[in-house]
């Protein structure tokens, strides 16, 4: 049986989310619990201080309805959904402090670019991700 991520939604709005661990440079790893955001063309946004605490190497930032975003590269270290890479990500504090309104676990988002890494779905009661191709 692959390995299933399943989350109850919460929030003051029950918002759908994911728990994503990343490897910083010095090799310590941090988990942070992400809303998962369809709309959101980003793979990853989280604040800027962990978007310091996180980056491997800078990248181009880019503009949302947030306002600036700062880029970087961050490493996953999700072995057990196959996602042991890094991935473009950004910072705003925008971001956090909305999500962060819904429910103060969140610390940012993932969106459409990370989603189609996985299979994703979910009920009216749960989300869930998995290793995109296994089977159920």
């Amino acid at each position: 049986m692959p390995f299933t991520q399943i989350n109850p939604y919460k929030g003051t709005n029950p918002r759908c989310w994911v728990r994503l661990r990343f490897r910083a440079v010095d090799g310590s790893l941090h988990e942070r619990e992400l809303v998962a955001d369809t709309g959101s063309p980003c793979a990853v946004i989280l604040n800027q201080t962990d978007l310091g605490l996180l980056l491997h190497a800078a990248a181009a930032g880019t503009n949302s309805n947030f306002g600036p975003l700062t880029g970087a590269w961050l490493e996953l270290n999700m072995p057990e959904l196959a996602l042991t890479n890094q991935i473009l990500s950004f910072g705003s504090d925008h971001v956090f402090q909305a999500v962060q309104l819904e429910n103060p676990d969140f610390a940012g988002l993932v969106g459409l670019l990370f989603l189609r890494l996985v299979e994703y779905g979910g009920d009216a009661n749960w989300f869930w991700i998995r290793q995109a191709g296994a089977a159920p």
